[in-house]
């Protein structure tokens, strides 16, 4: 007897939850779309894509959600359009319980904004993707001379990477240069000098000696002392004042 209960109780279960999933579905496909809610990760610190910026892209693309129903909206084509964005680096679209047309949005990072000797101009992301500059203003170190999009890929993302997520060489320096001889320049903000790193190899223990020899050196002779700082010298720095050269 107890058996047949529990039989009769869970064919009762299984029918209801049937008859709710058939229910729910019809349901959906006849709801309409109340309103599009957009979500961009990190918008506070990166800014540059927006809400503004999404429904720019919905609207060039001709996709009016609102007013429509959720069953004619096109989810899976709604993310590739997203996604095909070059500011954009992943995009997620699904229809919310409460009828909205939910679009999750993480961007695409710029590392570096680089202007080659031929005029390019562009943004380079932390995989070396190029990313139109267009119109949009993004505060990046800047990188400029001899520079091709290979050699920009090999020798500059990294330190850019390095650059950007330090919190003194982010505010300190404002621009890289590559000479004619591919060695890379460092134009500071603070300080009337250039700094010399030469080739990009072992940047990180160039810039870690000029940061003791900011803290040593330039901290107790003032920062305008030099007019050039040269760390491509194995060991050393080597710093040019007027005519005079004094190794440290």
């Amino acid at each position: 007897m107890k058996v047949a209960i529990k039989i009769t109780l869970l064919l009762l279960v299984v029918g209801y939850l049937i008859f709710a999933i058939i229910e729910f579905s019809q349901r959906t496909e006849e709801r309409v779309c109340e309103a599009v809610d957009i979500e961009i990760t990190d918008s506070l610190e990166g800014g540059f894509v927006t809400q503004d910026y999404i429904h720019g892209i919905l609207t060039k693309n001709k996709v009016f959600a609102e007013g429509k129903k959720l069953s004619s909206i096109d989810i899976q084509g709604l993310e590739e359009t997203l996604q095909k964005d070059p500011y954009i680096d992943s995009a997620r679209c699904y229809c919310s319980a409460a009828s909205h047309l939910c679009i999750y949005i993480i961007p695409q990072r710029p590392v570096l904004h680089i202007i080659q000797n031929n005029g390019d101009n562009y943004y380079l992301d932390g995989s070396g993707a190029i990313m139109p500059v267009e119109n949009m203003n993004i505060d990046l170190c800047l990188a400029t001379g001899n520079i091709t999009k290979d050699y920009a890929k090999k020798n500059l993302i990294e330190l850019a990477k390095f650059i950007n997520q330090d919190e003194f060489w982010d505010k300190q320096i404002e621009q890289i240069h590559v000479t004619d001889k591919h060695e890379i320049e460092l134009y500071p903000r603070v300080g009337e000098h250039v700094i010399i790193m030469g080739t990009p190899d072992n940047f990180r223990k160039k810039l870690e000696k000029l940061m003791i020899f900011y803290k040593n050196g330039l901290n107790k002779t003032g920062w305008n002392k030099y007019s050039i700082i040269n760390l491509s010298y194995d060991g050393q720095i080597v710093c040019t004042k007027k005519d005079n050269t004094k190794k440290i």
